[in-house]
């Protein structure tokens, strides 16, 4: 059939973009059923951005932007042929179906007017078509729920001209339903973590739903992260397309412990959609402590060295050590005994990890700790004060000597000569000493005949021994006021071995004070562990010996030993050394030592006669150069009697004076006569 056809005015139209919603089930492993809302599609050409796309190409003319319009007409040169026809078609594309269709504008010419047309022409979807109207200007398809919708022109006679049939559609509004909700995906990164995390992540997840992700959005612990967005494209099925996320997030912002990540966005329709997984943070860096002995003698065996890890939330994962800058060794522990052995300094170095990882699958860890030990050989110091006893008797004597004749060479007239010294006597000095000898019952066998037999048997006798000197050693010396001391020591292991070449601390201390040990010298041991050190004058003392050990040897402090000085006390004077009875005398005295203490000492005052004693008062608060005075009163007696008595003084112990009581010599007084007559004088 031939019918021509001629183009009419296009009418653009400018399609609403309209808001949608989806009630949408977001998982990342589960697939989310079906979806219940509509989108709206505006649809205006056959251009990459438009609905429509070209079934057939036989006369398809399009506008190249939207909104504009297409036209379905007979070809603008040559004929259709019986049958060819041009076909637009929108097709949903997986996830979406159409739903129902607006064709608000659009203009049909010489489309199934009967016998006077050329053309046919209808709208089709799925299995179901529908006539289009002569003159049609606009249609409304509802619920056709179709994957797809076309508009057809058909040539219906044998040949058909150019423009004898045309349809103009200006623009299409689809409402159109999903299948299918948004999905989210998070592959790697920190919503792929399952157990404790630290330090700096990567959020990084994207989503997509049939009619594409408006926006992505994030939260952890309730603090909003960036996520992102995209624009509304409604010439398109897949309406938006949010970039995927990849948000940084430093942990260490977040509280420690149990923390909330949630995920989600929300797609063309603005419907949410979203997710949430418990994280669990740590950011608390694990600590760690060593304890353990500095110091031990080999003899101990084996020594260990205790280490004891905290940590956060997250617990302790273990502990690494290492001794000496060897290899070190990790335990799954919280705590962890090193053990240490052999002689010297050694070390151990030691950290802890925690339970939380960073995203490079790294624990934390503590500060390393190091913690010093000495394994020495045990060490013995001794110290005594010694003196020689069972010495020889020795003196100096004269003897007389004879000395031969001999031949000497003298200087005669500056000359040498030879003459011979005629035999003499002279008289030198020498020492003779004699050794000490005591007796001793003593054990000898001896042979005797029994029974026509020679035994031995057993006897005891007393032989005159001689007594050979030897060193004595004493752990207490009394010296006088001023005077100065030796003391000797030993120093070796405990195995007997001497240390020779060693450094030894000479200790002392108040006896008024045993705990307050200072260095008063130094001595260094002979090559059999002896020594002997010099001590200056001073008070009564405390002494001891410390010697600070080797890398390999181990300190050692000897038993103290007691260095006694008695109180210098001295009786100046007593006046007048002949006194009435009922007299009085002064007794001026002084107590020596360098130090009193700053309340004072106490002096005795005593006074005697022949071998009988009193103590009539104690003196108080001696201080200063400790001199002092004070008086004794003699009671009635009688006149023609006289006697003798002597007066003495004597320090007193006191727990801060650090000399030993002494007593002062004897000063005698004669007491007897009348008291002598005051002498009356004459006033003028």
């Amino acid at each position: 059939m031939d019918v021509c056809a001629r183009a009419r005015d296009r009418v653009p139209l400018a399609l609403p973009l309209v808001a949608f919603a989806l009630i949408v089930s977001l998982s990342l492993a589960v697939p989310p059923p079906l979806a219940q809302a509509d989108e709206f599609v505006g649809a205006c050409g056959t251009s990459p951005n438009f609905v429509f796309a070209p079934v057939s190409s036989y006369g398809i003319e399009a506008s190249t932007a939207c909104p504009g319009s297409l036209e379905l007409q007979g070809p603008s040169t040559g004929r259709f042929t019986q049958g060819e026809n041009a076909i637009v078609q929108a097709t949903a594309p997986a996830g979406l179906f159409i739903r129902s269709v607006w064709m608000s504008s659009m203009v049909s010419y010489g489309v199934n007017v009967g016998s006077a047309g050329a053309y046919g022409g209808d709208f089709y979807w799925g299995s179901t078509t529908s006539d289009i109207t002569p003159n049609e200007h606009s249609a409304v398809f509802s619920s056709i729920n179709s994957p797809d919708f076309g508009v057809n022109l058909v040539c219906g006679k044998p040949s058909c001209n150019g423009y004898d049939g045309t349809v103009e559609i200006a623009g299409v509004l689809f409402t159109v339903g999903e299948t299918t909700g948004p999905v989210l995906s998070s592959p790697s990164g920190l919503w792929s973590t399952g157990g404790w995390i630290r330090g700096r992540w990567t959020l990084a997840f994207s989503g997509d739903s049939p009619s594409g992700m408006c926006s992505l959005t994030a939260s952890l612990a309730g603090q909003t992260l960036p996520g992102s967005s995209s624009s509304v494209n409604s010439a398109a099925w897949h309406q938006c397309g949010a970039a995927a996320v990849t948000d940084p997030v430093d942990t260490s912002s977040y509280p420690n412990g149990a923390d909330t990540l949630q995920i989600g966005g929300a797609d063309a329709a603005g419907v949410p959609a979203s997710t949430s997984k418990t994280i669990y943070v740590d950011n608390q860096p694990p600590s760690l402590s060593l304890s353990g002995p500095t110091d031990a003698p080999s003899t101990a065996g084996t020594q260990y060295v205790t280490a004891t890890a905290t940590a956060g939330p997250s617990g302790v994962a273990g502990i690494a050590c290492s001794v000496d800058g060897g290899a070190q060794q990790w335990k799954p522990t919280s705590t962890v005994q090193v053990p240490v052995s052999g002689l010297g300094e050694h070390q151990v170095v030691c950290y802890s990890e925690n339970n939380a990882v960073d995203a490079s699958g790294s624990h934390g860890v503590s500060p390393a700790e190091a913690f010093s030990m000495k394994i020495g050989t045990p060490a013995v110091a001794a110290i005594a004060f010694s003196k020689l006893v069972d010495k020889l008797q020795c003196h100096r004597t004269t003897e007389r000597v004879r000395i031969p004749a001999r031949w000497v060479t003298v200087k005669l007239h500056g000359h040498r000569v030879r003459v011979r010294d005629a035999a003499h006597t002279t008289h030198v000095k020498i020492t003779r000493c004699h050794a000490r000898t005591a007796r001793r019952r003593v054990t000898v066998w001896v042979k005797t005949h029994r029974d026509g037999k020679t035994v031995r048997v057993r006897r005891r006798k007393t032989e005159r021994v001689l007594l050979t000197p030897h060193v004595v050693y004493g752990k207490r010396r009394v010296i006088g006021f001023g005077k100065s001391t030796t003391v000797d020591g030993w120093l070796g292991t405990a195995s007997g071995v001497a240390l020779g070449g060693q450094t030894v601390d000479v200790l002392t201390a108040p006896a008024s004070n045993p705990g307050d040990f200072q260095i008063a010298t130094t001595a260094t041991t002979a090559a059999n562990g002896g020594w002997s050190a010099a001590l200056p004058a001073g008070p009564s003392r405390m002494v001891a010996a410390s010697y600070a050990g080797t890398p390999t040897t181990e300190s050692a402090t000897s038993p103290p030993v007691s260095l006694i000085v008695p109180a210098k006390i001295r009786l100046l004077s007593v006046s007048p050394r002949r006194v009435a009875w009922g007299g009085t005398v002064r007794l001026d005295g002084q107590l020596k030592g360098g130090y009193l203490p700053p309340g004072g000492a106490l002096v005795r005052l005593r006074i005697g006669e022949g071998s009988a004693v009193t103590t009539y008062g104690i003196r108080e608060h001696v201080r200063g150069h400790g001199r002092f005075s004070t008086t004794y009163t003699f009671g009635a007696g009688d006149p023609a009697t006289y006697r003798s008595f002597w007066f003495q003084i004597a320090s007193l112990p006191m727990g801060n004076y650090p000399y030993a009581p002494a007593n002062s010599g004897r000063v005698s007084v004669t007491v007897g006569g009348h008291p002598p007559v005051p002498v009356r004088r004459k006033h003028r």
